[in-house]
């Protein structure tokens, strides 16, 4: 039946409808679900924007919902952020990647160790050696600082060329003076061990040479003014003594080196670079005798002791010891070659022996014979082809390059070219010999010299004098007076060197010529002129090795006057001089 107003559903047409509906609810639920399954995990936390008025942007990864209308991105807001992921920036900028994950902490998550080892016995007991000495020698060894005022050359000359000071001024203009020295003061640094009680402490002499300031630096950081006892420039040893001696001095043990053997373990220790109480560990290279191919900074050190343990500058004057805790040895000297560099240092009896005379008498006394020696092993072509006109050479001996004037061996009659080949019956091998020997006698001792000259073999007692002090002339005793208008020196080879000529050369040098030989020889003919810096290393056919000896044979008379042979500017040319050349 049809009615004109509408009809109220059956309960079965409403059911139908209920269950429709739920049936869409849950078709939406789960297409909702299943766009959140493809988000990432950095999707979850999503900025909520500021601006609560404003609906929130839609996400570019969204999808149109039914009816084409854009579903809106789902905001989700934790309140604490998740520990991989930091909070994103707000709405509308660009979105960084986050940072890597920090890696485990080394200490949360300890890492496998490499195995302890257990040392050899040896090597321990070896190290506990070095360890023992290096402190039981500790309180004895100081640095030493310096302070130079007026830094100048060194007493026996500068090692670039002789001091002009100390030449006539005739030839000073042959020399090229350089520029002044800084007159700041300079600073320098050493080492040294204590001997005494008494606060006397040995070092190094060129540690302490022109010193007008010595600070002792100790190993507890007591620092202390000192003053310099005496140098001794022969073995390059000094001793300086403490102003103030403060109490509980502690004195290093002194070894016996003679005793010393090669390959034995050995501790340098010292103030390398300005430290304090650095020690170096290794044992003992070499020992022997001063000669051709070491060549320590003493003209009076005989014997070295060479060593592997490192030594650096700044080690100078302080001990090399042995693992009895005793030096055996002062570090002195630094070698540097194609090999790397050696260390070497003086033995300790000959130390104890200088820093004993310096206490006492403030300076050490030597015997000398006045000669300067080399070794006939090693004589340059030049002189063995003059030496063998004579006849046959000793195959070994000290060969006489120079005789120092009014020395016992000038006064005893000694010539250069002389050969020594024995004293008081001993064999003389070579230099060495000849200066071990003197070096073991007593000034005002007598000793027999055998000698070869041109061949012959002779022989003469020589008595032996005290060594000149090195601050004095060297010409001391020397007759300056001029002959035949000539004022001779003693060519040496430095200054050989500053006239242009070979270190080699021997011969008396004019240092001066008189007004009236010059206007005598203007009148003369110009090859038998002399100029001063002119050479003459021959008088009638007679090799000259000083002044001392050109004198003697010039006051020799002679009619026809004396031929010499010179060296100057003009090359080698000969010269007459004496009665035919007044």
């Amino acid at each position: 039946m049809i009615h004109d107003r509408g009809e109220v559903p059956a309960a079965s047409d409403r059911a139908r409808l209920v269950l429709t509906g739920l049936f869409v609810l849950l078709a939406a639920g789960a297409w909702q679900c299943s766009d959140l399954s493809v988000h990432k995990p950095g999707d979850e936390s999503v900025s909520v924007p500021l601006d609560r008025s404003e609906p929130p942007a839609a996400s570019q990864g969204s999808r149109p919902g039914p009816a084409g209308v854009p579903k809106p991105s789902i905001v989700v807001a934790p309140t604490t952020p998740s520990p991989r992921s930091p909070p994103s920036p707000p709405s509308g900028k660009p979105t960084q990647a986050p940072p890597p994950a920090p890696a485990p902490s080394a200490l949360a998550q300890p890492a496998a160790l490499t195995p302890r080892t257990d040392p050899p016995s040896e090597a321990r007991a070896l190290s506990r050696a070095f360890a023992n000495v290096a402190r039981a020698l500790g309180p004895s060894v100081v640095r030493v600082d310096v302070e130079v005022t007026h830094p100048g050359a060194d007493e026996e000359g500068d090692e670039d060329g002789p001091d002009p000071r100390d030449l006539p001024p005739s030839l000073r203009r042959f020399f090229r003076f350089g520029p002044p020295a800084d007159p700041g003061p300079q600073r320098g640094t050493g080492s040294g061990i204590v001997l005494d009680g008494a606060g006397d402490i040995v070092t190094n002499r060129h540690v302490v040479a022109h010193a007008s300031k010595v600070n002792v630096i100790f190993p507890d950081g007591r620092e202390l003014s000192a003053k310099v006892v005496g140098t001794d420039s022969q073995t390059d040893v000094a001793v300086v003594r403490l102003d103030n001696v403060p109490a509980g001095l502690v004195a290093a043990r002194l070894g016996d080196s003679d005793k010393l053997d090669v390959g034995e373990w050995v501790l340098a220790v010292g103030s390398p670079l300005g430290l304090d109480q650095t020690v170096t560990a290794g044992i003992v290279s070499g020992k022997g005798r001063v000669g051709r191919h070491v060549q320590m900074s003493g003209e009076r050190v005989r014997r070295y002791i060479q060593t592997d343990a490192k030594i650096n500058p700044g080690n100078s004057g302080g001990p090399l010891v042995n693992l009895g805790a005793e030096v055996v040895g002062i570090n002195t000297l630094i070698n540097t070659g194609p090999g790397g560099a050696y260390g070497f240092a003086i033995p300790i009896n000959q130390v104890r022996r200088v820093a004993e005379a310096l206490i006492r008498d403030g300076r050490v006394r030597y015997p000398y014979l006045g000669v300067l020696l080399g070794d006939v092993k090693e004589l340059e072509a030049d002189k063995r082809t003059r030496l063998s006109r004579y006849g046959g050479t000793p195959a070994s001996g000290a060969f006489v390059n120079q005789v120092t004037p009014s020395s016992p061996a000038a006064r005893a009659g000694l010539r250069a070219d002389d050969i020594i080949t024995e004293i008081d019956g001993q064999l003389m091998e070579g230099a060495g010999d000849v200066i071990d020997y003197v070096s073991t006698r007593d000034i005002g001792a007598k000793v027999q010299v055998a000698y070869v000259r041109e061949g012959k073999k002779a022989g003469v007692p020589v008595v032996l004098a005290e060594l000149p002090s090195p601050g004095g002339d060297p010409r001391d005793g020397e007759d300056d007076a001029p002959v035949f208008g000539l004022t001779l020196q003693t060519l040496t080879p430095r200054l050989a060197e500053s006239l242009g000529l070979p270190t080699t050369l021997t011969g008396a040098v004019i240092v001066e010529v008189s007004q009236d030989r010059q206007d005598r020889q203007d009148r003369r003919d110009r090859k038998d002129r002399l100029s001063v810096g002119d050479v003459i290393v021959e008088i009638d056919r007679r090799a000259v090795s000083s002044a001392e000896e050109a004198k003697a044979i010039l006051r020799t008379r002679r009619k026809a006057g004396h031929v010499a042979r010179v060296r100057g500017k003009r090359g080698v040319h000969f010269v007459t001089i004496g009665e035919a050349t007044p």
